[in-house]
């Protein structure tokens, strides 16, 4: 993918909040955010937050007696958090992390693993930060679980934008492997299916959106945005799969 630093900075200072916006909304009988911070010990005391986005882990993971610090590349990113009350937080990229060694329990990342790259540098900063038996906890995107309902659903949006959504890093094979390259040993895999409900126009704008479509022509967008808008007014909701994978390693 073409510049895809360029790309993402443009992406998040044109839309701050948008990711946390969209998945708040996806649903299992809970949200991802809910999810990921289900498997942050409550020992956990300093926790790291990378990718903090608008500051929804923030949210998820305070509690009295714990620090959660939360990192972000995006200027953008960082002062919606602050609006919304969260910190300590820092501008700061997730590859060059400005914390002393064994500085943290916990690292946390909401999508970190999939869009920041290389992945290697991004690995060895949280190995680096993380104490002897502190955890990483990830959240990233996958291709399954899918039910066959789900399938002609994302079937028919990837025939309308000519595309999926993009991420550079392509981990769903090998994150065991990478994790284990960089001091990391795999505790947790687990995967689970959220859909996104979309009944308006405007729930359809917005969940494409927070898509990265980085070579997507606006007619394609348009086209995904007419066709969930008509299959919302004829069924009442149209169900879109998100599925998501729930990633534990310990150092």
């Amino acid at each position: 993918m073409a510049d895809w630093s360029e790309y993402l900075a443009e992406f998040h200072a044109e839309r701050p909040g948008i990711t946390e916006q969209v998945l708040r909304r996806c649903i299992a009988g809970h949200h991802p955010y809910r999810w990921l911070a289900r498997a942050v010990s409550s020992s956990a005391v300093t926790v790291l937050d990378i990718g903090c986005g608008s500051g929804a882990l923030e949210r998820e993971l305070r509690r009295e007696g714990r620090t959660v610090v939360g990192i972000d590349i995006s200027t953008a990113e960082v002062e919606r958090a602050r609006q919304s009350g969260e910190g300590p937080l820092a501008l700061a990229d997730g590859r060059a992390l400005p914390f002393r060694d064994e500085s943290f329990d916990c690292v946390v990342t909401a999508l970190g693993l999939a869009v920041i790259q290389p992945t290697a540098t991004l690995l060895d900063e949280i190995a680096r930060v993380l104490r002897p038996g502190g955890v990483l906890v990830g959240l990233v995107p996958t291709v399954r679980p899918l039910s066959v309902a789900d399938l002609r659903v994302a079937g028919r949006l990837t025939r309308l934008l000519q595309t999926t959504p993009q991420f550079p890093v392509q981990i769903e094979l090998t994150v065991g492997q990478l994790l284990a390259e960089h001091g990391l040993r795999k505790a947790e895999d687990a995967r689970e299916r959220y859909r996104f409900a979309v009944r308006s126009r405007e729930d359809a704008e917005l969940l494409t959106s927070s898509f990265y479509l980085p070579h997507t022509r606006p007619e394609r967008v348009a086209a995904a945005v007419d066709w969930m808008a008509a299959r919302a007014a004829a069924e009442g909701q149209l169900d879109v799969p998100v599925p998501m994978r729930r990633v534990v390693a310990i150092k």
